[in-house]
């Protein structure tokens, strides 16, 4: 494909970052891309992360981009003024290069496909949430194709532009799908026990959390809880537990880096319901409680969560309404019932999209009419 180059964007939260991460794993693998640029937020968890971008792309900027959402006029209008900076800061980086652009979600890829259409190159975004952000709404005007996670997400978009693809999963956690429960549990010296995972978002849910601390004095002794804190509240969860000592096992963590193999020995789990760590749950057939973050814009975790609640595999509760007790009955139905435990199981698992990155590339080579030229050239070095 000569001297192309692939533009990234997608940060500021992980949600964004981690599907950006796993398509551009693949996209390295099959070497399709003469280079691969990233361009993301100084103040993103890209910045605190950018180790995942080392040997992966090969250059990356991070750039000060603001958001334009839930600001005053004022800080609206020192937004446009910052964000064209970090446009014109974009164009420096590509001008005169032949490129195109795949952002996902977020107020960090404005500077990048506001500039890919500035100079008539094809821009491609991925859409991970049932709701859209206003960032894809407003670039999916200018895409060629908008790759969508959730079918809700098909109505916000002109229809001969949208291609259903779910949501890119790192390959470090899809590998762990392919173990056995007994490997991993073997690696990590634990007894075979009935695993809850409570996920407690990487800056930490209060809410969860003080669930998971009340759990752990009602489970019975032969079942195991990963409890996953967050690192902002691990200390003070540390505490509680101190001071309410748990009766069934503990595994408490306030991240995990290496989460994959924490679900594959995971029988159940209770989280929110943001569009990665969903699909992650989905991907290894976990049958979940999701309690959507409140103050969600557009309340799309919910709308997330719905999706699979109507596949049959999925719990949901909203914070305002939600009651420990019900969600212990819940979690000692699927201990006492196995039916209904597998039965959720398998649901949770046919709701998963699988293939997200293979469909993006094979829909973006394509739509650029470079399809046939790549697998030729794969052809030949098979």
């Amino acid at each position: 494909m000569g001297e192309k180059i692939l533009a990234l964007a997608g940060g500021g939260t992980g949600g964004h970052f981690f599907p950006m991460l796993a398509f551009a794993e693949y996209v390295r693998e099959q070497g399709v891309f003469e280079n691969l640029i990233y361009i993301g937020d100084r103040e993103g968890i890209e910045a605190k992360k950018d180790f995942f971008l080392w040997g992966l792309v090969d250059e990356y900027k991070l750039l000060s981009v603001a958001k334009f959402r839930g600001r005053t006029f004022i800080g609206k209008f020192l937004s446009i003024i910052q964000n064209s900076i970090a446009t014109l800061k974009v164009a420096s980086y590509l001008k005169f290069k032949d490129f195109i652009s795949v952002t996902f979600g977020g107020y960090t890829t404005i500077p990048l496909g506001l500039y890919t259409k500035l100079v008539f190159k094809p821009l491609f975004i991925h859409e991970q949430n049932s709701i859209p952000g206003k960032g894809n709404t407003f670039l999916g005007n200018f895409a060629e194709r908008i790759f969508v996670g959730f079918p809700r997400a098909e109505r916000f978009f002109p229809e001969h532009k949208v291609v259903l693809t779910g949501i890119p999963i790192r390959r470090e956690i899809k590998k762990y799908r392919n173990l056995s429960r007994e490997e991993i549990l073997k690696r990590l010296k634990w007894d075979e026990k009935f695993t809850i995972l409570v996920l407690g978002g990487s800056q930490g849910a209060k809410t969860l959390n003080k669930l998971a601390v009340w759990l752990a004095q009602k489970l019975p002794s032969d079942v195991r809880l990963i409890h996953i804190t967050g690192e902002n509240q691990f200390k003070l969860i540390k505490t509680l537990y101190q001071i309410n000592p748990p009766k069934c096992e503990l595994k408490l963590y306030p991240f995990v880096e290496n989460i994959g193999r924490i679900y594959r020995i995971s029988d159940f789990a209770i989280s929110r319901a943001g569009a990665s760590t969903s699909a992650e749950l989905a991907l290894f057939g976990i049958p979940t409680v999701f309690i959507p973050y409140p103050y969600a814009i557009d309340a799309h975790q919910f709308y997330n969560a719905y999706y699979y609640v109507e596949m049959g595999g999925a719990y949901l509760y909203q914070e305002e309404d939600l009651e420990f007790k019900k969600i212990l009955d819940i979690i000692l139905m699927h201990l006492k019932d196995n039916y209904l435990h597998q039965h959720k199981r398998e649901a949770m698992e046919r709701s998963f999209i699988p293939n997200a990155e293979e469909k993006m590339l094979k829909e973006i080579l394509y739509t650029i009419g470079e399809y046939e030229i790549f697998e030729k050239k794969r052809f030949e070095t098979s």
